[in-house]
């Protein structure tokens, strides 16, 4: 069955927006007009590579039906909250980027297959890609209350992205072309993550 024409133009800015973005060092910086708690909530939406990691998860874990969040979330969560704690310790200041756009690249390939996956498969992924965004959200600078506000709004962030495209998705994977619609999200997701990577590879 075709995909709807009016579907496809939507995500396309979407797609074009992702590959023009550069990927750089995510460790947080002060956002103009917001504070400590807010601008870590922010953190990961303005952070490209963040920002495909978690549109994959959410895809992936939103398509499954029914919907189930209870494992890729108790995965989530936790892992989440110690990379970030792990962050204060200063022994890692940012994830590799290729690694960071590895994780979004199988995610978007998972999606494009379309397949059922087992729920220790998605579990793993969410636990890989937990560990890398916590581990690549230190803060630079800052005082102990300004760097805690900072990490609890971006684990905030983190979780709520993840979990509302997931919720939302799963009211449109009911017919045959949104299911397929999903899947071409996919191919662009990793589409996107194989020119970022080859671009971050040349380096």
């Amino acid at each position: 069955m075709k995909i709807k024409p009016l579907y496809l133009r939507r995500w396309l800015p979407v797609a074009g927006l992702l590959l023009a973005l550069p990927v750089s060092a995510s460790a947080h910086t002060a956002i103009s007009g917001v504070g400590d708690f807010f601008g870590g909530v922010l953190h990961p939406l303005t952070t490209p590579a963040h920002l495909l990691v978690l549109l994959g998860l959410g895809l992936l874990a939103g398509r499954q039906t029914p919907l189930n969040l209870k494992i890729p979330l108790a995965a989530f969560i936790p892992v989440s909250a110690l990379a970030l704690v792990l962050t204060t310790t200063g022994l890692v200041k940012t994830v590799y980027p290729p690694i960071l756009i590895s994780i979004a690249l199988v995610a978007g390939a998972l999606i494009a297959l379309g397949r059922p996956l087992p729920s220790t498969v998605i579990g793993a992924l969410f636990v890989v890609a937990a560990f890398a965004l916590g581990l690549d959200s230190a803060v630079e600078n800052g005082t102990p209350i300004s760097i805690t506000k900072t990490l609890l709004g971006t684990w905030l962030g983190l979780i709520l992205v993840v979990a509302d495209i997931a919720y939302y998705l799963s009211f449109v994977t009911k017919q045959k072309w949104q299911q397929v619609g999903i899947r071409v999200a996919g191919s662009w997701i990793t589409a996107a993550s194989f020119m970022i990577l080859a671009f971050a590879l040349r380096r």
